[in-house]
């Protein structure tokens, strides 16, 4: 499922469909190009303070070498909680409501893959 999302006061986080249990979430951020610089710099930010925050997986966000108003993402979370906490940080709010760095969002939420058992040993 992909959802399209403006960054607008009134879009916030808790309108995406987001599964519950584990889940990954991946896409791309559409920044408008004089604030490409200062949303990199925010996600240097939000990268950093994601190795502490429980229940992020995996964080990672890219920056497009092609178009460098382009930003991809993939993230995997513990569950829905954990999402919403990482999206309820004031960096993160801030980024949604008031900066407006970027244009649109498209996103991906899905289910991981899991690797399967290891076969017992005798």
């Amino acid at each position: 499922m992909a959802d399209n999302i403006e960054a607008q006061e009134d879009a916030p986080v808790s309108r995406w469909k987001i599964p519950e249990g584990e889940f990954c979430v991946y896409g791309t951020v559409y920044a408008h190009a004089e604030h490409a610089d200062a949303l990199e710099a925010v996600y240097v930010e939000t990268t950093r303070l994601s190795k502490s925050e429980p229940g992020i997986i995996y964080y990672s966000i890219a920056r497009d070498q092609d178009d460098l108003t382009i930003f991809h993402f993939f993230e995997h979370y513990v569950d829905k909680k954990a999402f919403e906490n990482h999206n309820s940080q004031p960096i993160i709010v801030k980024l949604l409501t008031v900066d407006k760095y970027f244009k649109d969002v498209t996103a991906v939420f899905a289910k991981p893959i899991k690797p399967a058992a290891a076969p017992a040993t005798q």
